[in-house]
């Protein structure tokens, strides 16, 4: 290939194709171009970034989630330590946003992401205990065949309250009765303890990000 300058178009003298030398300035602009490019792009998925911020909010969330699953799960053996798993629901959220803010300590805290993690973490928590709830039933109903006393305690308590409101001058309310004949359904209980089971799903939501919307006002204004 015959001499050449620098940033000059050539021409290879074997088969003619273009050839382009590009110059030691123009190089060091195109370094320098595909450096910020590179910065930019780690930039977007920095520490303070949204994106990481509610990925570490999630895997806090399900710990919480985990820690209750796990306190559940010892509380089949030991019936007490569901008090301390009601309360560990209670007070998640607290140390949730506290684990959150040492692992994220320049990202914004407020009120109301505090409640969104508070939401979060009760959601997860909610979930895991309809899921081993569930299993737990099944099991029973069908491998361990120990529902058999919980429905006989259900049917006397049911007597026992058809008795008590037919003995009350004038019968039961039709109300009453009607309430009465449905229970006696099994599709109707299993609706019943799924209201229930929503009803609980519901105050666990509400404690919970209240619980977490509290101390996200009281650390933001630590902040200040």
């Amino acid at each position: 290939m015959p001499p050449h300058d620098e940033g000059t178009l050539i021409f290879c003298s074997h088969c003619g194709a273009p050839q382009v030398q590009l110059s030691e300035e123009l190089q060091t602009q195109l370094e320098t171009q595909a450096s910020l490019a590179a910065d930019g792009a780690s930039s977007t998925s920095a520490p303070g970034s949204p994106s990481l911020i509610w990925a570490g909010a999630t895997r806090f969330a399900a710990l919480a989630a985990a820690v209750a699953a796990g306190l559940l799960l010892v509380s089949l053996v030991l019936p007490p330590v569901i008090f301390l798993t009601f309360l560990w629901a209670g007070v998640s959220p607290v140390v949730v946003l506290g684990l959150f803010q040492t692992r994220f300590p320049a990202a914004p805290i407020s009120s109301g992401f505090g409640a969104r993690l508070g939401f979060l973490t009760g959601l997860s928590i909610a979930l895991v205990f309809n899921i081993l709830y569930a299993i737990t039933m099944l099991v029973a109903r069908f491998v361990t065949h120990t529902m058999g006393d919980a429905d006989k305690q259900m049917t006397m308590l049911l007597d026992q309250f058809r008795t008590q409101t037919e003995a009350q001058p004038g019968g039961a309310p039709p109300a009453v009765q009607a309430f009465l004949h449905n229970l006696a359904l099994p599709e109707f209980r299993a609706g019943f303890m799924l209201l229930g089971v929503a009803m609980m799903t519901c105050l666990l939501l509400a404690i919970t990000t209240t619980g977490g919307a509290f101390a996200g006002f009281v650390r933001s204004r630590s902040r200040r």
